[in-house]
């Protein structure tokens, strides 16, 4: 049966999810989240959902998927060893350090490839086999075709596939828009959601939101899913409560097993969604639907009626569905050309069948015939949910208790410690009451069991208290005796480095890669695109073209492309910009994986790294980034043209708030960049004392 994963912001939500159906929940710890605006969670939440996850044959999954600071290490040790401890179903990476720590100090976590490493093609996932992840969450731009083509080449790795939830205009992991606009780094969970705002369109005039994709609504798809053999579903949406969480997993549920899921659909609605629809899993094809959300990109709730009329603030409305005090409703009402959302809380004045009279906040007016949705659900209140009642996970220790005359010896594999305590003469035998005393362990995260119990006295009597005060005094030494005392060691070897060019120079007039490659002191650049759909063409093309070129030096932009240099020793390669070097450790795993590997470009999100590293990374400050590199087609899902008489490729104009923008449209995959450059209003740092930044 395929499993049904749901995000879990905070550990009520988790609840929600397994009480609702759910197989499995994913969640972040307080660090190292893509989601830091989530709740995420403390040592003693995981404790708890993951003892109440082996007690109901649920798993779990902890994101580690964002990247990662040389100077953030230690930290991320800490935290891995705490996922470690108590163990988990799978560790969803993106920073290929943090996946060359688990392989060496952790082996015993199973590896997930986030959606944030950007793996559409078969060559990604093989790549990621290789590299010993066991699962990998495939990127939200496939196609269900192009799904099948990846289960069929790869049929021995676990593959996850995304059903439910926001679509990100911009391939995941490769979106730079928050960065270089806001200084939020998305890949560190802090985006800005720029695609979601709105832009004009220099050719036109129009203000709209040409990179707010459509929420996706797989519902429809998931049978088919079912029938590849995909083996896991993920719902998105950490940043959603627990109500959203309920719905979409009884949703989901319903599909899965066979039942009829429209009872459902109200409540998916009304927790949270924007226009919505299959989003790329349909394949690509001329006159297809747009999958933008249009002049509105927030929370639409379901469309329940319409106004009639309207005296003051009395609101004569016509609706399907019966409204209740303190349901939240939205009307959206247009200003140049986009919608603006009046929402308010249900007070209804009289109703009577399909017509109620609300009474609005104010004076705010309204056409006849303007839609009403519903945007929350008064019954559906789950904010009561409690995760207390979720005993602690704890690790069980064997004990052997030994009673003599006025001492009591405490014996575990890992500690010994005798103790005075009166012994007094009893016509019973205390066995019984020792192991019942010293089986309780209270906020300690280990429980004595089984115990043992020698007695070398006969029957006797011991004082509770006194067999208490032993049992903390030892679980607080046994608890130190056992704590892991490993810490993070930088253990890289390291190379003899090359200095690569400014970035700059390495684009094509279209694109941040240069297939065609270009020629600097000596050496010709070539580089993999970071996103392909023809990925045999792409490689056949690159064998024909190396053949000739005058010493040629690959650049690496994509999981996959590890494939192509395990096969081409005979080359150089340098790990390109959107292949992340973000810390000392994904550079060991690349050079260890790929020996040719000479160097490579400093994460593009930072100018500062701390030694030792395997080679120098070539660190460039002045290099902008596109801001989006997406599938969803500018002209055609942005501004709504035909598909037909195009030519596959444009160029168009964008503008926000006196920043232009240059929007690239090629055979319908659409990269934005900033027109003119500018100087950046942040500050990432410096690089190491005695190394030059370009």
């Amino acid at each position: 049966m395929i499993e049904l994963a749901l995000p879990a912001g905070t550990i009520k939500e988790a609840i929600a999810a397994f009480r609702a159906g759910a197989d499995a929940v994913y969640f972040g710890m307080k660090d190292f989240s893509a989601r830091k605006g989530a709740g995420n969670f403390s040592e003693e939440d995981l404790s708890r959902i993951r003892r109440y996850s082996l007690e109901n044959g649920k798993k779990i999954y902890i994101t580690v998927n964002t990247l990662i600071d040389d100077k953030d290490l230690p930290r991320l040790y800490e935290t891995l060893k705490t996922i470690d401890r108590y163990g988990t179903d799978g560790l969803i990476v993106q920073d290929l350090g943090v996946a060359r720590i688990v392989r060496s100090a952790f082996p015993s976590l199973p590896l997930h490839g986030s959606t944030q490493l950007a793996v559409h093609t078969v060559s990604g996932v093989k790549a990621l086999q290789h590299l010993g992840f066991e699962r990998v969450v495939l990127s939200r731009e496939l196609n269900i075709d192009e799904i099948r083509a990846i289960r069929e080449s790869c049929p021995d790795v676990e593959l996850k596939v995304f059903i439910h939830g926001a679509l990100c205009y911009g391939f995941s992991g490769l979106c730079m828009a928050s960065h270089c606009i806001t200084g939020r780094s998305a890949n560190e969970g802090s985006c800005a959601q720029i695609c979601r705002s709105w832009f004009i369109d220099e050719g036109t005039g129009k203000r709209f939101y040409p990179f707010s994709l459509e929420d996706l609504d797989a519902g429809e798809m998931v049978r088919a899913l079912m029938d590849i053999g995909i083996d896991s579903l993920k719902v998105e949406g950490r940043l959603k409560g627990p109500e959203y969480v309920d719905a979409v997993t009884r949703y989901y549920r319903a599909i899965i097993d066979g039942a009829d899921p429209d009872a459902y659909k109200h409540a998916v609605s009304v927790s949270f969604q924007r226009k919505a629809g299959l989003g790329f899993l349909n394949p690509m094809h001329p006159g297809r639907d747009t999958i933008t959300t249009g002049p509105y990109p927030g929370h639409r709730g379901e469309r329940i009626g319409r106004i009639l009329d309207q005296r003051g603030q009395k609101l004569l409305v016509e609706t399907a569905r019966k409204i209740k005090p303190y349901d939240g409703l939205m009307i959206l009402q247009e200003d140049k050309g986009l919608l603006n959302p009046y929402r308010f809380s249900a007070k209804i004045a009289l109703s009577e069948g399909n017509r109620s009279i609300l009474m609005l906040p104010d004076d705010e007016r309204f056409k006849a015939g303007i839609s009403l949705y519903m945007i929350s659900d008064s019954t559906l209140n789950m904010k009561a949910i409690s995760e207390t009642e979720l005993p602690l996970m704890k690790q069980n220790i064997s004990a052997e208790i030994t009673i003599c005359d006025n001492t009591l010896s405490v014996k575990t594999k890992q500690l010994e410690e005798e103790y005075e305590c009166a012994v007094q003469n009893s016509e019973h035998s205390p066995e019984d009451a020792i192991r019942k005393i010293f089986s309780q362990s209270g906020a300690s995260s280990i429980q004595l069991e089984p115990i043992e119990v020698i007695n070398t006295m006969g029957p006797c009597y011991i004082n509770p208290s006194e067999l208490k005060r032993i049992r903390r005094d030892f679980l607080e030494k046994l608890s130190a005796a056992a704590e892991d005392k490993r810490s993070y060691n930088a253990e890289v070897h390291e190379y003899p480095s090359f200095s690569l060019p400014r970035r700059s120079l390495l684009d094509s007039k279209r694109t941040p890669w240069n297939m065609e490659g270009v020629e600097i002191n000596g050496r010709t650049y070539i580089s993999f695109p970071a996103v392909r759909y023809e990925e045999n063409m792409v490689f056949r093309y690159m064998e024909e073209k190396l053949r000739t070129l005058n010493n040629p030096l690959i650049g690496l932009n994509n999981i996959g492309d590890l494939i192509f240099a395990e096969k081409h020793p005979e080359y150089e390669y340098f790990a390109d910009i959107y292949l992340y070097l973000p810390n000392r450790e994904a550079a060991a795993l690349l050079k260890e994986r790929i020996p040719s590997l000479i160097g490579g470009y400093l994460w593009i999100e930072r100018n500062e790294y701390e030694k030792p590293w395997p080679f120098t990374p070539t660190v460039d400050n002045t290099y902008r980034p596109a801001l989006f590199i997406s599938r969803a087609c500018y002209r055609h899902d942005g501004l709504g043209l035909s598909c037909e008489g195009c030519k596959q490729h444009h160029t168009f104009s964008a503008e926000q708030n006196g920043r232009h923008y240059t929007v690239f449209v090629d055979d319908c995959t659409t990269i934005v960049r900033e027109k003119e450059e500018r100087k950046r209003t942040f500050t990432a740092g410096l690089s190491p004392k005695g190394e030059t930044s370009l």
